[in-house]
């Protein structure tokens, strides 16, 4: 039987290219640690008197061989955001010479599921065959997050932190519900992010995220990145070049020879809630992304099918259980083009505050400040151009494509919109950065990559 996944409330069915931090590899990664009670903080209230119920626990010392226990993370970049200079080559950079630090990365998913047979078709990675088990949420989790002991424990990456939330004890959508194999064979496995509900299930927000996530539920989001952004651009070996001082060696920041970076501040608070600009009309608890039929890294060395980096699916082990972690990776939204892995840059967020008048505080940019915004020719809040500068030495062009004069994000064959219809293709930089967050679902980190179904209007 040929079965393709879908729910319910679909309009359409995409893929999307996404990758992370690359790094293979064996085994089942990921060290529990046992410390503490076992349990979660009761429900946290704020003073609005929104609240969540909580997670239910995981007994860390009841967990059974050939069971799924599941970890969800934002990788060491969540934790510790992003440093300038890279302190090592290959590390997560922006490339114009933003320090950003998170105080919340809360995200929203559910239906963590698992397929017969995720080489149905090898060169679709869509097809899968029937539902063999489901553990459903949804879950709210922050993703910054961590602590010493359970239910935190080590993920799939070295310095990852991630944190459990649930467990998969056997095939559950099928009759009598038989455990897992152990002779090798592998399920395909997905999740979806979904918009954020007051009847998810509180896997680690504190008082301040629980608020933060309040402001979801009102905003229909389902991802949200809170907090600061520090230019260092002209810090250590930060070299920063504009058109007009690229052949000045030693010109630091492009300040003499742009203008337009004299009017960004230096530091600017972000609050970016992640929701497509046309919902289809999708209500809390709906799923927005779908990141289906997952590789894993786990396999390793197996070859993955046609170019994906690792084989798809999960197998199970006979003398202890599996880890498998769902991956949220920060990077995506702020990619210079829809190609997956392309560099960072914050300027044009910083830029939509270019103006606002704070009364000596620090401004916020809003992802709704970038609605309208042509991404193909980048303009502050006041209408500037925005040009390039590009301040990190060991930054390698994507694609050879221009990097002076007005900077211009590339969709890589993505189409613009045709009358305003986001279904037809990205109408502005919310549109752009928006899809490029779509693809940030991925499985045991690294590049886990999945097929990506978008349940709102969008291109493929």
């Amino acid at each position: 039987m040929r079965i393709r996944f879908a729910l319910s409330i679909a309009l359409a069915s995409m893929a999307g290219a996404c990758g992370g931090h690359s790094k293979s590899g064996t085994g089942n990664a990921g060290t529990i640690e046992t410390s503490g009670d076992g349990g979660l903080p009761p429900a946290i209230v704020t003073d609005g008197g929104f609240s969540l119920r909580p997670a239910p626990p995981v007994d860390p010392n009841g967990l059974q061989n050939t069971t799924l226990v599941l970890s969800a993370s934002g990788e060491s970049l969540a934790l510790d955001g992003y440093n300038f200079p890279a302190q090592n080559q290959g590390d997560g950079v922006f490339a114009d010479g933003w320090q950003v630090r998170f105080s919340h990365f809360v995200a929203t998913f559910d239906k963590v599921m698992l397929w017969q047979n995720p080489d149905f078709v090898p060169t679709d990675q869509s097809q899968v065959g029937p539902l063999v088990a489901e553990l459903d949420g949804p879950w709210a989790v922050d993703l910054h997050a961590d602590g010493d002991g359970w239910p935190y424990i080590d993920g799939k990456e070295q310095g990852e932190r991630a944190v459990v939330f649930g467990v998969v004890p056997n095939q559950n959508k099928q009759t009598g519900a038989p455990g897992f194999p152990t002779d090798g064979t592998r399920f395909a496995v997905g999740f979806s992010a979904v918009v954020a509900t007051p009847n998810a299930l509180n896997v680690n927000l504190d008082a301040d995220a629980l608020a933060a996530y309040a402001r979801m539920v009102d905003e229909h989001c389902t991802v949200l990145y809170v907090g600061q952004a520090t230019w260092k651009g002209d810090q250590e070996t930060g070299l920063c070049v504009s058109p007009t001082d690229a052949g000045i060696p030693g010109v630091k920041g492009g300040v003499g020879g742009e203008p337009e970076f004299a009017l960004i501040p230096t530091v600017v608070n972000f609050d970016l809630c992640y929701k497509p600009a046309d919902s289809g009309g999708l209500q809390p608890g709906d799923a927005e992304t779908s990141w289906i039929n997952c590789d894993n890294q786990d396999n390793d060395p197996a070859p993955g099918l046609n170019g994906e980096p690792h084989e798809r699916g999960v197998a199970f082990f006979a003398n202890k259980y599996t880890v498998g972690e769902v991956t949220f990776h920060t990077d995506h939204p702020f990619w210079e083009s829809t190609e997956h892995d392309t560099p960072l840059r914050f300027d044009p967020f910083a830029a939509q505050v270019v103006g606002v008048s704070t009364d000596g505080g620090v401004p916020t940019v809003h992802l709704t400040d970038v609605t309208g915004v042509d991404y193909t020719w980048l303009t502050d809040k006041l209408g500037n151009l925005l040009p390039w500068r590009t301040c990190d030495p060991f930054y390698l062009n994507p694609n050879n494509g221009n990097r002076s004069g007005t900077m211009s994000f590339d969709p890589h064959g993505v189409p613009h919109c045709a009358g305003g219809d986001h279904a037809t293709g990205l109408c502005d930089f919310y549109d752009f950065s928006k899809y490029n967050q779509s693809t940030q679902g991925h499985w045991n980190g690294a590049d886990g990559l999945c097929f990506v179904t978008r349940h709102y209007p969008s291109p493929p």
